[in-house]
């Protein structure tokens, strides 16, 4: 799955889901209700991956390069990255990358050996990239290459020279490593080879994923059905009255529930009934960088969201956990800032601006990087910043993820097959009272082999189940889980796809006009088309 499976957070936390009264659904889908529910994959607990695409061991190890990596360069002043038209908003994006230990480390012992890639490799020009970085003098400053040059190859969307949305480059960088990395392991058909949750295993999920749990506990038996889903950032809200927080976001995020009733009732598996349900999120498994990025734009706005959100330098995920969160270790899930992406917009416009970024270095102090100027600032100052994206790195690295044991993947096998079996019971069934009601009842339901029957092969009618809420808005509760499992994603786990709009400070402005390098005529092979189109708010 790419990085951005747009479903990530926002399926937790977002979807309505519920189906109705059940005076308001006359026409119940008796194809399905004959069918007794098969038990789904994940009603315990999260599966393991199958296997590991890459070692968790390094992530660990990792931790003894730091100091070696932060005597050497992240100690002191970074180096400042060229404007070559219309680049800031890489530019913030890479320097906030750079700043992130775990990931800096993990590419300074350059783990991408020779390339067989044709044309533009991702993995080649970040790791190139970080080595320039390491390699310069403090606030000097070099040419980000083609990492803006060859932009379009990072995502097919982008176009040299435009401005873009920091966070979206972030995303789709990201997701063009994921899938690369997955390529090295897996050749190309890796991402139908691997199973979802084992593709969830790269460098790029190992330091920045991590996994959310949504839950509905049925009002009348106490059923609880479960639904996790990969993440690589948590979305913050703004948009609502008052001063916001990213306290404020989390916990309603994560610790406040929604009532499903009256006209979106919640279908339940176990009562096979439309009840009144609670429903609500939780952080199952903490990533070791936490991403957040604050919701100044949305769909349908013209205009950004300039308000000061209230954030914090230490950050605890404890309260907004699972209780029975599996990959914690003994370490608490607390983190540190260390990056902060400012958007300085003109009169609050969502389609114009600058970008900068405030990055802390090794020895606790902080830097302003704008473009190819870097200079010294404080915590107090990047406190008061009006933030689009804020980066936390955690206290303590994440215990490693187990291996699906024999039995596990015989289980998911063998329910994947019981539940493929149902789903096409429970077709054939749809088709025959499909095919019956468009005959006007007259001599009964064709047989399937009949041009009638073969006719509406796939016309199946929706049905009031079809907003079930359990496990997302797939067709059936029960079918969803083994789907998510065994099907691939082709985006990488965005929350909030639709808002990747501009950010921060509405009092100066910036402007980037030269052009840069030609791009190569290759493509990045089986890159995702990455995040939605957003407003581009970078210059």
């Amino acid at each position: 799955m790419g990085l951005m499976g747009l479903f990530g957070v926002a399926s937790c936390i977002n979807d309505s889901g519920g189906g109705g009264d059940d005076d308001a659904h006359p026409s119940r889908d008796t194809a399905e209700d004959e069918e007794e529910p098969e038990e789904e994959v994940e009603a315990a607990d999260l599966l393991p991956p199958a296997r590991l695409v890459h070692d968790y061991a390094e992530v660990e190890s990792e931790l003894a390069r730091w100091h070696e990596v932060q005597d050497n360069r992240l100690g002191s002043f970074p180096a400042g990255l060229t404007n070559s038209g219309n680049t800031c908003f890489a530019a913030a994006a890479l320097q906030c990358l750079h700043h992130t230990r775990l990931f800096t480390a993990y590419f300074s012992a350059e783990p991408h050996g020779e390339c067989s890639a044709p044309g533009f490799c991702v993995l080649c020009e970040y790791q190139a990239h970080v080595r320039r970085a390491l390699e310069s003098e403090p606030q000097s400053s070099f040419s980000i290459g083609k990492l803006t040059s060859a932009i379009n190859k990072i995502a097919k969307h982008f176009v040299r020279g435009r401005q873009e949305d920091s966070h979206e480059y972030i995303r789709s960088l990201l997701d063009g490593m994921h899938v690369q990395g997955l390529k090295e392991v897996g050749g190309e058909n890796a991402e139908k080879t691997f199973d979802l949750r084992t593709q969830e295993t790269t460098m790029v999920y190992h330091i920045f994923g991590g996994y959310t749990c949504g839950r509905v506990v049925c009002g009348k038996c106490g059923h609880e059905s479960r639904t996790f889903q990969s993440m690589i950032d948590i979305p913050i809200e703004v948009s609502g009255k008052g001063v916001p927080s990213i306290a404020s976001s989390m916990k309603s995020n994560f610790i406040d529930t929604e009532t499903l009733d009256g006209s979106n009732k919640y279908k339940c598996g176990r009562c096979r009934a439309y009840v009144k349900a609670e429903k609500g999120a939780k952080i199952h498994v903490s990533p070791n960088v936490l991403v957040l990025p604050l919701k100044r734009y949305t769909m349908g706005r013209f205009s950004k969201i300039t308000k000061f959100v209230e954030y914090p330098a230490a950050l605890d995920l404890t309260p907004y956990m699972s209780e029975d969160a599996p990959y914690e270790g003994a370490g608490l899930p607390t983190y540190r800032l260390y990056g902060v992406v400012v958007h300085l917009d003109w009169m609050g416009s969502a389609h114009s601006g600058h970008y900068i970024c405030y990055v802390r270095l090794g020895d606790g102090r902080w830097a302003k990087c704008d473009d190819g100027r870097v200079e010294e600032s404080d915590e107090d100052t990047v406190l008061k910043q009006k933030a689009y994206l804020l980066f936390y790195e955690r206290t303590t690295v994440r215990a490693a993820p187990p291996v699906r044991s024999s039995e596990q993947q015989e289980r998911v096998v063998a329910l994947g097959k019981k539940n493929a079996e149902r789903s096409a019971r429970i077709k054939a069934r749809r088709e025959a009272a499909e095919a019956a009601k468009r005959g006007g009842g007259k001599g009964g339901a064709p047989k399937a082999s009949s041009p009638m029957a073969r006719g509406n092969k796939g016309k199946a009618p929706a049905s009031p189940d079809d907003a079930a809420v359990g496990n997302g808005d797939g067709e059936e509760e029960e079918q969803e889980v083994d789907q998510t499992l065994t099907v691939p994603e082709h985006t990488l786990t965005a929350v909030g796809k639709q808002e990747t709009g501009s950010s921060s400070s509405d009092d100066s402005s910036g402007s980037d006009s030269t052009d840069e390098d030609s791009s190569e005529d290759d493509e990045f092979g089986g890159g995702r088309a990455g995040a939605a189109k957003s407003a581009r708010t970078g210059a």
